[in-house]
């Protein structure tokens, strides 16, 4: 009998757990769908070992566990059905796992599995780069008790999904204004070193506020994470030009208006940085992603 420990797998992938992730797959209502779960997990985590009989398959970054298994929902029990290979190709000879001599069968009720099955629906509204990390519109639920469905329920992510839709379209503003700013506030404001230190320029990370008619309303400096009381209460703060700065910043940009461009039907806020380089004597400016 041949046995092929991906224990070895697991522990060089094990700090992969930055990318994302191939998922298994749930066969339900006659469909076959991603989850963002790993039932078979729970099975090694009581057995005390990771061992997949006659098993060879390709592993990677996208698969620390090494393997994908297929599940299938029969009324209300819980099935695995295979345990496959993440990949088609790493040049081997591809062999799934031997169900019938790990479990005495070939089509495996999931009774060590108590838990919850996520299942993603809808568009994915953001891409995070990290296990099954990734947003989508709405999540299917399924609750388990001993491989037995208890409960089933959809999760609806539409306030964080239109959070990120926003926050994404604040960013193309940003990006399609950036070089327009730059260039107003290069014009509009004396950048003289000769009678300015350097270190009083009003080079800094600001933040922007426009209301819906794209009228520039308020201007901050980015106090990375600070408070206003805190910030207000720092006597440093105090004695420096921030506030003088925020003034000509504003008064620069105050003439554009970005009503050109499709605005959300609210207020937005972008970032806009400014930085004098010692060495070359000139201002720059970069987007933040």
């Amino acid at each position: 009998m041949k046995y092929l420990l991906i224990i070895s797998i697991f522990l060089f992938f094990k700090f992969s757990y930055g990318t994302g992730q191939v998922p298994d797959y749930l066969v339900y209502k006659g469909d076959t769908l991603a989850i963002f779960s790993n039932p078979l997990e729970k099975y090694f985590e009581q057995t005390g070992k990771r061992e997949l009989i006659d098993f060879v398959g390709c592993g990677s970054t996208a698969c620390w566990r090494g393997y994908k298994a297929i599940w299938e929902l029969k009324g209300d029990k819980l099935y695995l059905v295979q345990v496959t290979s993440c990949h088609n190709s790493c040049g081997l000879e591809i062999k799934n796992a031997d169900l019938k001599k790990m479990f005495g069968t070939e089509t495996v009720f999931a009774n060590w599995f108590t838990g919850k099955i996520i299942v993603p629906q809808g568009k994915r509204v953001q891409y995070i780069h990290m296990g099954y990390a990734s947003i989508y519109e709405k999540e299917l639920h399924i609750s388990f008790k001993d491989g037995i469905k208890t409960n089933e329920k959809t999760i609806l992510n539409e306030k964080i999904a239109n959070k990120i839709r926003f926050e994404k379209r604040q960013r193309e503003i940003a990006k399609k204004v950036q070089d327009t700013l730059f260039q107003q506030v290069k014009k509009a404001i004396v950048w003289d070193t000769i009678k300015t230190p350097y270190y009083d320029l009003c080079d800094e990370k600001y933040i922007l506020t426009y209301n819906k008619k794209g009228k520039l309303k308020k201007v901050w400096v980015d106090w990375e994470g600070e408070t206003f009381r805190e910030r207000i209460d720092d006597w440093w703060w105090n004695i420096t030009d921030d506030k003088k700065c925020r003034k000509e910043i504003k008064k620069a940009l105050k003439p554009i208006n970005i009503s050109y461009l499709k605005l959300p039907k609210r207020k937005i806020k972008i970032t806009f940085i400014i930085f004098y380089n010692k060495e070359t004597g000139k201002l720059e400016t970069w987007m933040e992603e």
